[in-house]
């Protein structure tokens, strides 16, 4: 047997596909290789979970330097924040601001509406 060797052409043929002038290419498609990419370490993936007991402490923590969260400075508070809260519980938290945020939001959704209740029923007015 001999071995023969397709020949190469030096430009792949592009025929025209029917409507709107789209072209493909006649030669078969290859699959390139997957890259290779290392995968972040676990810790890298997981989120900092706090419990109840961990998001009061965040709280306070915030209540207790809430006179450094000023304008220009304010991220300097969260780091700060975030280094206090290391410290004190051993948990990395990576965005307190956000984090109270969301603590923010629930409290509005579950409790506020409870409280212009009890409000509106002694007959003094909460603002929304």
């Amino acid at each position: 047997m001999s071995s023969q060797t397709p020949s190469l052409s030096p430009a792949p043929a592009i025929l025209a596909s029917r409507g709107r002038g789209r072209t493909t290419s006649s030669l078969p498609q290859t699959q390139s290789p997957a890259p290779q990419t290392q995968s972040p370490a676990p810790a890298d993936n997981l989120r900092t979970r706090l419990n109840d007991e961990e998001k009061l402490h965040l709280v306070r923590l915030c209540i207790e330097y809430q006179a450094e969260h000023v304008k220009g400075k304010k991220g300097a508070f969260w780091q700060k924040i975030r280094m206090l809260l290391k410290e004190q519980i051993g948990k990395d938290l990576r965005d307190p601001h956000s984090t109270m945020r969301i603590l923010l939001q629930q409290f509005e959704v579950q409790r506020l509406p409870q409280m212009r209740q009890l409000k509106w029923s002694c007959g003094a007015r909460l603002s929304p």
